[in-house]
């Protein structure tokens, strides 16, 4: 190895022996080898993530497709979307600034049916506790990303029977709606809940 310290010419070529100038060679050559590996490892790594994000983003448009063809007419002008134009509106991008109406309705259709909700009807039996259970179930909500649709309000029976209170929450889908559900957090409050009110309970996807 060519010390700059010791060796005065260390940098000028032109004084290295033969040794020297084998290892300078070998050493140059070594570090070209490492950096084309390094690079070819590189662009391996995103062909494989470009390649995987493609099927990916297939199989997702054919899924999506055939989501679309099993609806009936009624429903796919319930989302603004024809069944002539099923293959048109699952072909282009996400990008707003590319959609046509048909697209966005298509869109904004799959982002609901992705969601999912707890649609809980309630009958408080005992008003002093019921606030200790809504303070107890706010980790479980927070934690789980919870947004309330309905919470109580005013409303109006047309028909069968009704409870007292009325509560819609949505959760991003079925799975968070659940894992909320069955958490430890949720579990602790549910207890309180179940001492002082009645509650019809279910779990629903968007449609």
């Amino acid at each position: 190895m060519i010390d700059s310290e010791c060796e005065p010419h260390a940098h000028d070529t032109r004084y290295l022996t033969p040794l020297q100038w084998t290892a300078l060679k070998r050493s140059i050559i070594r570090g070209i080898h490492v950096e084309r590996g390094r690079m070819l490892r590189s662009v391996a790594m995103a062909t494989v993530a470009a390649l995987r994000h493609g099927w990916r983003c297939l199989r997702e448009r054919q899924q999506a497709r055939d989501q679309l063809r099993s609806m009936s007419d009624y429903e796919l002008r319930d989302i603004g979307v024809t069944r002539a134009a099923i293959d048109a509106v699952t072909r282009h991008s996400n990008d707003d600034a590319t959609q046509d109406a048909p697209q966005r309705s298509y869109q904004n259709w799959r982002a609901m049916m992705s969601k999912a909700y707890w649609i809980v009807r309630v009958s408080v039996l005992d008003e002093s506790r019921y606030p200790e259970y809504l303070a107890a179930a706010k980790p479980a909500f927070d934690k789980f990303g919870a947004r309330f649709i309905v919470r109580g309000g005013a409303f109006e029976t047309m028909e069968g029977d009704a409870r007292d209170r009325n509560v819609v929450v949505e959760f991003a889908d079925r799975a968070t709606a659940t894992a909320c559900y069955r958490s430890p957090e949720y579990e602790t409050a549910k207890f309180i809940r179940q001492k002082c009110a009645e509650a019809d309970f279910i779990i629903i996807d968007g449609a």
